[in-house]
């Protein structure tokens, strides 16, 4: 009987701890963790429906045309006007009410995370734990060199990134990266495989001729074998040259991988580091219309290195 007793006020008293223990509450929606996975990867990238497909799982890989021995990049010319077709691009996780397709192209949208928290990190750096959430659009198909251009506007609120990447499954990158809060001026930035290094490979470029966030402006890529070239309206604001990355074994840390063309709208907030970098972190007590828009895109493929097809 005592044994029995003694069982049961166990039990009644594991009843009454449990009842004291709440389950935990996610701090963010699934979605909201998917795009805090796609900032955290950039930071260290039809119509008749007037929807893109929505990639939830890696896009296809590179393909490849042996030619006279030689393995190239299989790769298509083409250029797209958002506002009339989006033949052969993907949103990547993604909901979506994060864009539109509109008479100014394709305009993405920036919303507000389930909860706003403000945090700070030991040196009182000002950061948020949830980011909002965006789009990020990705070409389904890759190139090895060429030039690809965008005509585009991108958001004007500090801690919001617009970016316009090359980007390689093997980790080089050749970015345009701008700032909602430096609205007359815009970043370059490389990386070379999976070592990345960062506030080392950037450029800071004045653009004239109207606000990034309110006039558009045409920005092209134009990488080659032994240079990448970065344009602001057809006007070279950088070079960077590879034998100027190579070191003294040889090994030259120049982005050579075959890429594709990725844009995005993301909030720079999540980390008191970037915040700063982009001007954040972002109010999101307050109502904010953030909004970036993708006119155009032309990609051409150099012929020496890709074989084109139609």
């Amino acid at each position: 009987m005592v044994l029995t007793r003694s069982l049961f006020l166990l039990v009644f008293i594991a009843a009454v701890l449990a009842q004291d223990v709440e389950d935990p509450q996610p701090d963010a929606t699934q979605s909201e963790l998917d795009d805090q996975a796609i900032v955290s990867s950039v930071m260290y990238a039809p119509v008749p429906t007037n929807r893109i497909a929505v990639n939830r799982h890696q896009l296809p890989p590179p393909e490849y045309i042996a030619t006279s021995g030689e393995q190239k990049t299989v790769c298509k010319n083409y250029r797209t006007d958002f506002s009339k077709d989006t033949t052969g691009w993907q949103v990547e996780n993604t909901m979506q009410d994060t864009y539109d397709i509109t008479g100014n192209g394709l305009k993405f949208h920036l919303l507000s995370p389930s909860k706003y928290i403000r945090l700070h990190d030991q040196n009182f750096l000002p950061y948020n734990e949830i980011g909002g959430r965006g789009p990020t659009l990705n070409a389904t198909s890759y190139m090895r060199y060429g030039k690809v251009s965008a005509t585009m506007r991108s958001a004007g609120t500090g801690g919001a990134v617009t970016a316009f990447i090359m980007m390689a499954d093997g980790g080089d990158e050749i970015d345009f990266e701008f700032l909602g809060g430096d609205k007359d001026q815009v970043q370059s930035n490389y990386f070379w495989g999976q070592s990345k290094e960062y506030n080392v490979n950037g450029g800071t470029h004045k653009v004239d001729g109207g606000s990034i966030d309110t006039t558009f402006h045409k920005y092209s890529i134009d990488w080659k074998p032994d240079r990448i070239e970065w344009l602001v309206d057809d006007k070279v604001v950088r070079v960077r040259i590879k034998s100027e990355t190579c070191d003294a074994s040889g090994v030259c840390k120049f982005p050579s991988q075959p890429a594709r063309v990725q844009f995005g709208l993301w909030d720079g907030s999540i980390e008191s580091g970037t915040a700063e970098w982009s001007k954040g972190p972002l109010d999101w007590s307050k109502p904010q219309i953030i909004q970036a828009f993708i006119k155009s895109v032309q990609v051409e493929c150099n012929p020496e290195y890709n074989q084109i097809v139609n």
